[in-house]
């Protein structure tokens, strides 16, 4: 009984001195980051913070929110916060085993995709015993047009289960430093605002919708509306790049996936208009669209052709619809799939080449070039967790499957855009 005992005790003895040094490995690798890649990055995108950046002693948990618009967010703020975080990002970062070593040597907790997670809200809980700060954003993942979007209530109860101490983080410049749709980053002005929220944890109301609205009120923001962050340049010779894996509807002939990207100019090849992109989110219309059709605009705004694409989606589709058109939309995509029982073990095989097209019911059909065999007929409706993996490549869940397109040179986007309007329904 006594050996059985000693066991134990070494056995507990071995597991705290593993994470003390994990935690040791994780201080000293949080600090390389913050001189090797975080200050370089501060003298590139000439970053600065303002507000108040007081945060809880080593031992005492708290919890971190921010809007996130960049790749390169996590760097930028390790460099005004003096204590590691335990960010939560999207479990796609732990695809790779590199990546999924490093990120667990710095303790970052992974959570799926547009589906409730209770492994991360366990792992979260954790960190909170062990006096972490824990990092999170409303998006879940960087956003599109620079907008942080309205809270859902996650967040709102996971501060209310908590009761800790909330700081706020506003990153503005972020998103015109490195535009979601992009694949190179700019150089602008990158400027963190620290606020508390709740500095005493007594503070937190009860009712989730108050601590809703403000967190909400502290982090409501749209870069593009913000005149002393456009009033730079973020200027690049390929500024445009890849502006139509977000905006897939030309506003001058209301067509669908007709506009392409070179250097600082969108083109559309139907009616050829022809547009320059300022770094700061402007246009600058350079040639009409002939012919143009009745209802032709023209943008000077990113934002606001961005919310007229939104708006003006769904009513062309239905409009086909009407006119008996099938399919709606057709693109050439490339398929894979991968037989899984959890969120994180994808093994994707090798791909099929075809195309994805949508049905007047709002259904993705998916057929191989090959032999013309459909090997996807899903309602948009009943997809799981579908998102956007990189920019070009959509993903979403059945039971027992996940599935990944990617689309040439035309947007994931579209398609998760579309499976977020029929669930509002």
């Amino acid at each position: 009984m006594r050996t059985l005992d000693f066991c134990r005790i070494l056995r507990l003895l071995r597991l705290m001195i593993a994470e003390h040094l994990s935690f040791l490995w994780r201080d000293i690798l949080w600090w390389w980051l913050k001189i090797f890649v975080g200050l370089p990055l501060r003298l590139i995108l000439r970053t600065r913070s303002e507000g108040k950046k007081h945060f809880p002693p080593p031992g005492q948990p708290a919890i971190l929110i921010g809007n996130h618009t960049n790749t390169l967010d996590p760097f930028i703020l390790s460099l005004y916060v003096k204590r590691p975080i335990c960010l939560v990002v999207t479990d796609d970062d732990f695809r790779y085993k590199v990546f999924r070593i490093l990120l667990g040597w710095l303790k970052i907790i992974p959570t799926a995709k547009s589906t409730p997670d209770s492994v991360t809200m366990r792992t979260l809980i954790k960190a909170v015993k062990q006096g972490q700060i824990i990092g999170i954003s409303p998006e879940g993942g960087r956003n599109w047009d620079g907008e942080v979007p309205p809270l859902d209530a996650t967040i709102p109860r996971l501060v209310k289960k908590l009761r800790l101490s909330v700081i706020c983080v506003k990153t503005r410049g972020a998103y015109l430093t490195w535009p979601r749709w992009t694949n190179r980053p700019r150089r602008g002005r990158i400027i963190l605002e620290f606020s508390h929220l709740f500095e005493n944890p007594a503070e937190i109301p009860d009712d989730v919708a108050e601590i809703a609205r403000m967190i909400d009120e502290k982090l409501r923001y749209s870069e593009l509306e913000d005149p002393e962050i456009t009033k730079h340049v973020f200027g690049h010779p390929n500024v445009a790049e890849h502006l139509e894996l977000r905006l897939w509807v030309c506003p001058q002939c209301r067509n669908f996936f007709v506009l392409e990207s070179k250097g600082r100019h969108l083109y559309c090849r139907r009616c050829g208009a022809r547009w320059e992109f300022r770094g700061n989110g402007t246009f600058v219309l350079k040639r009409l669209g002939e012919p143009a059709a009745p209802e032709a605009r023209n943008f000077k705004r990113y934002i606001d052709w961005a919310h007229y694409n939104d708006a003006v989606t769904m009513p062309m589709l239905l409009d086909r619809k009407r006119k008996g058109r099938n399919p709606l939309v057709s693109l050439a995509a490339r398929m894979w799939s991968s037989a899984i029982r959890t969120r994180n073990d994808r093994r994707f095989k090798v791909p099929e080449d075809g195309s994805a097209s949508l049905t007047p019911d709002f259904r993705m059909v998916f057929t191989r070039t090959e032999d013309n065999k459909v090997l996807i007929d899903i309602p948009l409706a009943e997809m799981k967790g579908a998102n956007v993996v990189w920019n070009q490549k959509f993903e979403f869940f059945q039971p027992q499957v996940a599935y990944r397109l990617a689309f040439y040179g035309q947007s994931a986007y579209f398609w998760h855009f579309l499976t977020k309007k029929l669930g509002e329904k």
